[in-house]
């Protein structure tokens, strides 16, 4: 967790490099989409969801289990959208394709 707040900075449901890095300047938002709504960075060589990073940064504690995003959008990272849920009450929360 101290390491995320090395890295970056977070503000309405986004992520913000502290530093730049690489091609990031500082200040630019952090993140990849990549194409199912969620957001990924990339810390010592693993992908780590922005979701995760936000609520972990917001509630000081290792995020443990699954976070279920309350209005079923994937962009939405706002801390008061994301709630810990298991596996189960995840998936009751998925949006479904009609067929």
């Amino acid at each position: 967790m101290t390491k995320y707040k090395e890295l970056f900075t977070h503000k309405n449901g986004k992520l913000y490099w502290k530093q730049s890095k690489g091609r990031q300047a500082a200040g630019s938002e952090a993140g990849t989409n990549h194409g199912d709504g969620y957001k990924t960075v990339r810390i010592d060589g693993k992908a780590v969801y922005v979701h995760r990073i936000i609520k972990e940064m917001t509630t000081g504690k290792p995020v443990k289990n699954e976070l279920d995003h309350r209005n079923r959008n994937r962009a939405d990272n706002r801390p008061s959208n994301l709630k810990a849920a298991t596996r189960t009450q995840n998936n009751l929360n998925r949006k479904f394709k009609k067929k």
